[in-house]
């Protein structure tokens, strides 16, 4: 699993991810913030190779601090986790 773009925007945090040597388009792609749990989902789509998870985007409390965040992808056939990554707001 890997994060291909992770940015806080307007105070929401928007992540794009991928898993590369699997293509399906029936998973499901799912952003967690590490420090309270929630999530945001979207449905993967299939490509040369490689899975993508469009934009996923959850709002943030206190856009000043870093958030940390990790995507899992799941399907009837792979499961991927990404490592807990780190964005910082832009000023």
């Amino acid at each position: 699993m890997l994060i291909v773009t992770a940015e806080v925007v307007d105070a929401q945090l928007q992540v794009t991810a991928m898993v590369p040597r699997v293509s399906e388009g029936d998973g499901t792609c799912t952003l967690e913030i590490v420090e309270d749990g929630r999530t945001a989902t979207v449905t993967s789509a299939e490509g040369n190779n490689v899975t993508y998870c469009g934009v996923m985007s959850l709002p943030v409390q206190g856009a000043a601090e870093d958030v940390q965040f990790r995507v899992r992808y799941d399907s009837p056939s792979t499961r991927a986790e990404s490592a807990v990554s780190t964005v910082e707001p832009t000023s």
